[in-house]
């Protein structure tokens, strides 16, 4: 079954400049597959579809990972890359301390001459506070809302905040399937206008 692709967010998707991948970590994945093991392995096979996608267009990629302190002073190591999903040296890796990446001076001076980027991964809250900032500095950002996942909090289902994640990051970003992302990033379609 085809569903319709909202053309202002299908055009704005193709505009994506960069690929940016949220806290894909062995200690976010295995959190997650507690009580999240379908939909992960799901957005895990999304996510591998958008960074085989970038790389075959030649997108770069970044992959942006939680980093603390202990103590104000020493530095905990952030947990090891998920086995399948390591950067390669081609890829650009940013470290952060707020759940923004634009927590990471260097990852906003790249993305403020790149303008549009797409955003998944493994951190919701990342995700939306990233689409907030990229809102106010001007640029735009589409999230692939099959290529993340949520966890519950305070009781709630972990779809359920998944579902109002979704909608929150909506009102600062454009939300897209991995798929639709796919169709408007694809050279073919750009040139041919093929929407559906």
């Amino acid at each position: 079954m085809n569903s319709v692709i909202d053309l202002r967010s299908y055009v704005s998707a193709s505009n994506s400049r960069l690929l940016v991948m949220i806290d894909l970590q062995e200690k976010n994945y295995a959190e997650l597959a507690k009580d999240r093991a379908a939909d992960l392995t799901r957005s895990m096979e999304n996510c591998t579809l958008a960074i085989q996608h970038a790389r075959n267009l030649g997108l770069p990629i970044a992959f942006t990972r939680s980093s603390s302190k202990t103590d104000g002073i020493e530095r905990t190591a952030p947990s090891a890359w998920i086995s399948d999903f390591k950067p390669k040296r081609s890829d650009m890796v940013f470290e952060r301390r707020q759940p923004s990446c634009y927590g990471n001076q260097l990852f906003e001076d790249i993305v403020s001459r790149i303008g549009n980027f797409a955003i998944a991964g493994l951190a919701e809250e990342a995700c939306l506070a990233t689409a907030i900032d990229a809102s106010h500095r001007g640029h735009h950002v589409t999230f692939l809302s099959d290529a993340s996942v949520s966890r519950g909090r305070h009781k709630t289902d972990p779809q359920a905040v998944h579902i109002l994640a979704t909608k929150a990051i909506e009102l600062f970003a454009d939300i897209a399937t991995t798929r639709h992302w796919l169709l408007a990033t694809s050279p073919r379609t750009l040139k041919g206008h093929r929407y559906g």
